[in-house]
């Protein structure tokens, strides 16, 4: 027997599939394709400390405040003009959460967990953190207009040059 799946459960799916998406091009460095992610018009990433989001200071560790500043940091990567130690990162995404859809877009929380291994095979947690976003639909895509990463990570050990 076939059971309709509810448009609410239907959007929880695409929403999951696309925070996937956005880890998996991250962890496989292919960052041309994680900046097509975001709108091209109106978008903002940003990685902000726990502590500062709870007291309401809103100033970023790292921010992105259009798409042109969000392919620009990722073509730094990508010519090596940022340094950094080139650990291998794995992202973990998980407890999906939606809001009730608004006026400006789709309101999505996720929690996050990064470990990193180096060049000698020894993996470590690198990240504890969640994802705070806001999706717009664009055709039968979803675009991002707003990413936050909320770390809860006081001491972050490299330069924090690839995003999360």
């Amino acid at each position: 027997m076939n059971t309709p799946i509810s448009a609410d459960l239907q959007r929880w799916w695409q929403v999951s599939q696309f925070l996937y998406r956005y880890a998996e091009l991250l962890d496989g460095e292919q960052f041309a394709d994680w900046v097509a992610l975001f709108d091209t018009q109106q978008c903002r990433y940003e990685v902000l400390s726990r502590e500062n989001r709870d007291l309401g200071l809103p100033l970023p560790i790292m921010g992105c405040f259009s798409h042109g500043m969000v392919r620009d940091r990722v073509a730094m990567l990508a010519k090596g003009v940022l340094t950094y130690r080139r650990d291998k990162l794995l992202r973990q995404v998980s407890n999906v959460q939606l809001q009730a859809p608004s006026a400006s877009g789709l309101q999505a929380s996720a929690k996050l967990v990064v470990y990193q291994s180096n060049e000698e095979g020894v993996s470590s947690l690198y990240m504890v953190a969640r994802y705070e976003c806001e999706l717009i639909e664009q055709g039968s895509e979803l675009k991002l207009r707003q990413m936050a990463v909320v770390v809860d990570s006081f001491g972050i050990d490299t330069m924090l040059a690839v995003p999360l």
